[in-house]
């Protein structure tokens, strides 16, 4: 489904329910931002079929969870391209294991107490991807040219980043939700950085941001919301 359309640039989202993935289309250039879980690797799949393009040129990973990173390998074999993630999380990649976050709300709190203390509650286990590439903003321009730019919006976890597009229109990962009326994650490794990220947010004077679980926000949902956190 496309929500964002200016210039050379349109946004997709994919309707996966776990993790929204974001196809950017520059020119005849065709990034997936995030891959999602298994379960959902067909939804992944008929969303690009659905824009109507046959090859993905680059993965883009906002940060190394297993639910944005299980088909990472998959989507690579199948598309014969390479992937990439910011080099706090390469080494997770390679080897197929990531780190839980602490809960920021008494169910989340709850979930890493599980996975910390029941070996089988494992979320962080996937599958490697050994030829992982660094994303820095040098590779965003490469592929989608100088209207793009990345930027490193830590607290949820420290290989967070997030892709801006045109001044307008930022794909952040897992730097925010927008669930139940709540934005602000809820797991992060440092809560103060979290806050520190939405404000680089807004520095960037984009209107929309469009996080990987709910509806993309507004620029004055995402002021609100940080007055509110802050």
């Amino acid at each position: 489904m496309r929500i964002w359309n200016k210039q050379e640039y349109k946004v997709y989202k994919t309707k996966t329910r776990r993790c929204t993935c974001y196809v950017i289309e520059f020119n005849a250039t065709h990034i997936l931002i995030d891959t999602s879980i298994k379960i959902e690797r067909r939804a992944v799949e008929r969303c690009i079929q659905t824009i109507g393009i046959s090859r993905i040129d680059a993965i883009f990973l906002t940060h190394s969870h297993s639910d944005h990173v299980e088909n990472a390998k998959y989507f690579s074999d199948i598309f014969h391209c390479p992937v990439y993630i910011s080099a706090n999380g390469l080494d997770r990649i390679r080897n197929g294991k990531c780190a839980m976050p602490k809960g920021t709300r008494p169910y989340s709190n709850f979930v890493y107490f599980l996975e910390q203390n029941i070996p089988f509650y494992d979320f962080t286990n996937f599958e490697p991807c050994p030829k992982i590439k660094t994303l820095d903003d040098a590779v965003v321009k490469f592929y989608l040219g100088e209207g793009a730019k990345l930027i490193d919006t830590p607290g949820h976890t420290d290989d967070s980043v997030s892709i801006i597009i045109n001044h307008a229109i930022a794909i952040v990962g897992d730097a925010m939700v927008n669930v139940f009326g709540n934005q602000y994650p809820p797991f992060a490794d440092d809560q103060e950085i979290v806050k520190i990220a939405w404000l680089k947010l807004l520095d960037t004077q984009c209107e929309l941001f469009c996080p990987a679980h709910g509806k993309p926000l507004n620029r004055q949902e995402l002021m609100i919301a940080y007055k509110k956190y802050l």
